[in-house]
């Protein structure tokens, strides 16, 4: 079973290099239990924010290490989150959808090393 989460922007993913199939995101029961497990502090944030990260990003990182990955953040008032997802590319099963792989709250020195180590796809 999943939830819908959000629709990606295209724009914000800038020059990824590949062609993915699918512009709703998803979260399925097991990355929500995921999430509220290893990120308990995070759950509230993530029912609250998950749709504006993924719709309104603020920037988008791709995942050097993981194909087809990409970190989408938004800066809050207090904070930043960071919400990792896989897209589902052009020539996989036509039933798969880009999902929600976690979601974290992130500082600012830690956001500094992810921009640092993995591709700007997008910045607002």
């Amino acid at each position: 079973m999943y939830f819908p989460v959000g629709i990606i922007n295209r724009l914000s993913l800038g020059n990824l290099g590949v062609i993915f199939s699918c512009d709703e995101i998803i979260v399925t029961q097991e990355r929500l239990k995921h999430i509220s497990v290893n990120h308990p502090q995070d759950i509230e944030l993530f029912l609250k924010f998950a749709k504006i990260c993924i719709e309104e990003p603020d920037i988008v990182l791709q995942d050097l290490k993981h194909d087809q990955t990409v970190f989408m953040i938004k800066r809050l008032k207090d904070t930043n989150v960071n919400t990792i997802v896989r897209l589902v590319l052009q020539d996989e099963k036509k039933n798969l959808k880009s999902s929600v792989m976690t979601f974290y709250r992130i500082r600012d020195k830690n956001l500094k090393k992810l921009i640092n180590t993995h591709k700007i796809l997008y910045m607002k």
